[in-house]
């Protein structure tokens, strides 16, 4: 028989698991904080995107409109 010196100490499993849990806990949490941020990174970088196309997309309807004016004012001076 063997007096428990070869054997698995319960305790001894239980503090191993808590142990790693404090070492894991801690990389697993900043794995997800790096996920979250470069998702969130590259919905920035979608939006600004967005925003430069549609700044594109005004500026060519305000440089339209500015032609229509300058034909309109020719027309009218055209007139007098």
């Amino acid at each position: 028989m063997s007096n428990g010196a070869s054997g698995v100490n319960l305790g001894d499993v239980v503090a191993t698991i808590i142990t790693l849990g404090f070492i894991v806990v801690p990389i697993i949490l900043v794995a997800l904080f790096y996920r979250a941020n470069k998702k969130n990174a590259k919905r920035a970088e979608e939006r600004l995107n967005a925003e430069k196309q549609l700044t594109v997309n005004l500026q060519n309807q305000i440089d339209e409109l500015n032609e229509r004016v300058h034909n309109i004012e020719s027309i009218l001076k055209g007139r007098d």
